[in-house]
């Protein structure tokens, strides 16, 4: 893909037969849903919403009905009726999709009573209703979830351990497991070597996505690396074996999404590997087929 010079693409998503993408991409500081037609190589990405500049971010589409969901600061939207946010979703954002494709799970950072922890996953409907207001437990600060496609009592989410006077910081997360099949809920982290009691550097991640057969989860951690730069792991899906690393740091990727075949990730990374940081980034497909098998 050629990227203009202002541009920086970011959490991209492909759909159910990895014809298409949406990502966003930030043009003087706002960001908006892009699609790719990945049937054409020739193909350039257009504003997938047009004639409205608001900001649309953070997607994740449904495999099963197709259906596009998105946010911006005022909550999240469904594709087939954009402009039209759910009711009292504002503070609510990365919706992901349960396998139903009529419920979502979210990051929740909205007050719904002063017991419960923010910010935490929740369960919404379609129209915006809280079903579940807290997935985890009232010990782990939840972020960034996903839910197993293939078992969806399943659920990884990127937190850590509710620390009194302490805030939520997405740097200092573990990678958790969430299984809703229990009660209560079951919760732990991925790694079963992650110490509860303090923050260790060595396990650190954020943004899990399960594998389309649910036996993986991807995810982006800075662990080993004195320069704070992100690389994409793979680690089987209940933690018994450690994490492989399958990207250099020097790309700092983040945000891999699984193409349907369960043996490729779409990624963000920086457009020139050992830039700055904070560069301009651009999207990536990375083949995992030799460690999946």
């Amino acid at each position: 893909m050629t990227y203009p010079v202002a541009a920086s693409d970011y959490r991209p998503v492909v759909n159910s037969t990895a014809t298409g993408l949406i990502f966003e991409r930030t043009i003087k500081g706002l960001r908006q849903l892009y699609s790719l037609d990945l049937t054409n190589p020739k193909a350039v990405p257009s504003l997938l919403i047009k004639g409205w500049n608001e900001e649309s971010a953070r997607p994740d589409w449904s495999w099963q009905t197709g259906e596009l969901v998105y946010m911006n600061n005022n909550g999240i939207y469904l594709f087939n009726t954009p402009k039209t946010v759910l009711s009292n979703t504002k503070k609510m954002s990365y919706p992901t999709w349960y396998p139903d494709g009529t419920t979502l799970a979210v990051y929740n950072n909205r007050v719904h009573s002063p017991a419960l922890p923010i910010p935490r996953t929740s369960t919404i409907d379609l129209t915006g209703k809280v079903l579940d207001p807290l997935l985890g437990n009232k010990a782990t600060w939840a972020g960034f979830p996903s839910v197993n496609q293939v078992s969806p009592n399943l659920i990884a989410f990127a937190g850590q351990v509710v620390r009194t006077g302490g805030t939520y910081n997405q740097n200092t997360n573990y990678i958790w497991l969430l299984d809703t099949s229990t009660t209560p809920h079951t919760v732990k982290t991925l790694s079963p070597n992650a110490p509860k009691s303090h923050f260790d550097p060595n396990f650190q991640g954020r943004a899990p996505w399960y594998s389309p057969d649910g036996k993986w989860i991807a995810f982006e951690s800075n662990r080993f690396n004195a320069s704070g730069l992100y690389s994409i792991f793979i680690q089987i899906a209940d933690g018994s074996q450690t994490a492989v690393r399958v990207t250099d740091p020097g790309w700092n990727a983040n945000h891999a999404k699984w193409y349907p075949n369960g043996t490729e990730l779409v990624v963000t990374v920086l457009q020139k590997k050992g830039a700055a940081p904070n560069s301009n980034r651009g999207i990536a497909s990375l083949d995992v087929s030799a460690f999946v098998a």
